[in-house]
């Protein structure tokens, strides 16, 4: 993927802290900057797929809404386990 050199402003305390979260993760500031956007990406393309369906199908019921809870704690259990192992430390 291509990538641009840009100047961004942040606060101060921002600063310290995303630097501190980056650090956390063992990556680049710059790296770990792209991977919140690249999240924040895929939450409004979810939440947009979400509104079409809806306008389409109508509303999930709640059994529907159930069974999405529990594959997204299923998946949000694996990333855990994932980065306590890339971390080394117990989930």
């Amino acid at each position: 993927m291509a990538t641009k050199k840009i100047t961004i402003t942040l606060p101060e305390d921002h600063l310290a802290q995303v630097r501190a979260f980056a650090k956390e993760m063992g990556m680049p500031l710059s790296t770990w900057l792209a991977k919140v956007v690249d999240h924040e990406i895929r939450i409004r393309k979810g939440l947009a797929a979400m509104r079409e369906w809806e306008l389409e199908d109508g509303p999930l019921t709640e059994e529907e809404r159930a069974a999405a809870r529990a594959e997204l704690e299923k998946a949000a259990a694996g990333a855990r386990a994932k980065s306590s192992k890339r971390r080394g430390t117990a989930a």
